[in-house]
Formats: structure tokens, C-alpha cells, sequence
């Protein structure tokens, strides 16, 4: 974290404005992934099942698999966007009020995507383009394991596992960059240092005046 605060202005105007307008152009992109990968595949045509055929984007992979991904690129993009203005607005600047509020929408923000919209998406994205309903097994413990019981495990226990898992891994996420976030301002750990050039005759090298 230390150096984050080390970073020059050029170097965090360059990385901020990159970031953001990169995660704005794979933003536009994982929407219309999304869109054109969730058509269906094929589409009734006088009571006769025919290829769906769509105008322009009709080479675009379709299915879920490829829906999820472009699940991932939308989060992925909106994750550098929210690094850029980070990096643009907030980083290595005076702590002004506006700036404060800034930063707090900011933090808003991330924790309304990470822990409402990403677990609503793929609760919404299980139930119905993947079909992990209750009624669905998808796994069955080994009796021996069970005293000789059958025991199964459904594709929706399986979706909420997934979901509770998320969570618990963000939060300790969340919780671990807040502590090291509180670093920021510390400067160089000691085994960080740069050792001093020293001469040829063992003392260090000082950088004189013009």
C-alpha cells in the first residue's frame, strides 16, 4: 500500500484515466455480451423449431456459459472504473469534505455491487438460465459415509453454498484491505529500503548541491 502514496502525479493520472476509460469501454462490451449471449437459440417459426438468426451479432456465442462470462467482464469493468476515479479523484489528495463525500459514495458503491447486485445476479442467474432447482441432484454423498444412508444433494443447496461462500470470502476481503488500507501513509517498510550507495572508501554517498 505504501506505494500507492509513493505514485506521482503523472504516473496516477495515467493509471487513473486508463483504468476508467478501459473498464467504460469492457462495461459496453459485457452489456452487449450479455444481451446477445442469453437469445435463445432457436425460435418457433409456424409451429416448426428454426435457428434463431439475429442481424449483425448473429456470430456471437450464445448459451449460458457464455452469458456467465460476460457476467464476469461487466464486474470486472466496473471494479477499473471504480479503481480509476479512485486513483483520479481521491488518491495522494487533500482530504477536503467534498472529497470525503466523494470517497464515501465510492465505498458505497463497491459494497452495494460486491454484496447486493453480484449475489443478486447469480442467485437470478442459477434459478433460471442455469435451472439449479431443488428438484435437480447434484450430488450424491457416498453411503459409506453415511452409515449406508442415501443422501443427495440438490443443485439448489449447491447455489445457496456457492452464495454463502461469496460472502464470507468478500468479507474477510473487505475486512483485510480496510487494515491494510490504514497503511497507506506509513512509508517504506525497513526491508523495503533502498541500501545506500557507499564509496570506495565505506561511507555513504550524499548527492551535493549545484
Amino acid at each position: 500500500m505504501y506505494r500507492l502514496a509513493e505514485l506521482s502525479d503523472s504516473t496516477r493520472k495515467k493509471a487513473g484515466w486508463g483504468l476508467l476509460l478501459l473498464g467504460t469501454l469492457l462495461l459496453a462490451v459485457g452489456v452487449l455480451w450479455i444481451h446477445f449471449s442469453s437469445l435463445p437459440l432457436t425460435e418457433l417459426v409456424d409451429g416448426v423449431e428454426e435457428p434463431l438468426v439475429v442481424d449483425y451479432f448473429n456470430w456471437w456465442p450464445r448459451g449460458s456459459l457464455w452469458q456467465g462470462a460476460g457476467y464476469l467482464v461487466v464486474f470486472a469493468a466496473a471494479q477499473m472504473m471504480i479503481g480509476g476515479a479512485l486513483f483520479l479523484w481521491v488518491l495522494n489528495g487533500r482530504m477536503t469534505w467534498s472529497r470525503a463525500l466523494f470517497t464515501a459514495f465510492l465505498t458505497w458503491l463497491e459494497l452495494v455491487i460486491i454484496f447486493g447486485i453480484v449475489p443478486s445476479e447469480w442467485l437470478t442467474f442459477a434459478q433460471t438460465d442455469l435451472d439449479w432447482s431443488s428438484q435437480k441432484v447434484a450430488l450424491v454423498v457416498p453411503p459409506i459415509l453415511v452409515l449406508g444412508n442415501t443422501v443427495e444433494i440438490s443443485y439448489g443447496v449447491l447455489k445457496d453454498s456457492i452464495s454463502m461462500g461469496y460472502h464470507l470470502v468478500m468479507l474477510a476481503v473487505a475486512g483485510l484491505f480496510a487494515l491494510e488500507l490504514q497503511k497507506i501513509r506509513k512509508g517504506r517498510p525497513a526491508s523495503a529500503e533502498k541500501p545506500a550507495k557507499k564509496s570506495p572508501y565505506g561511507r555513504p554517498l550524499v548527492k551535493g548541491g549545484s
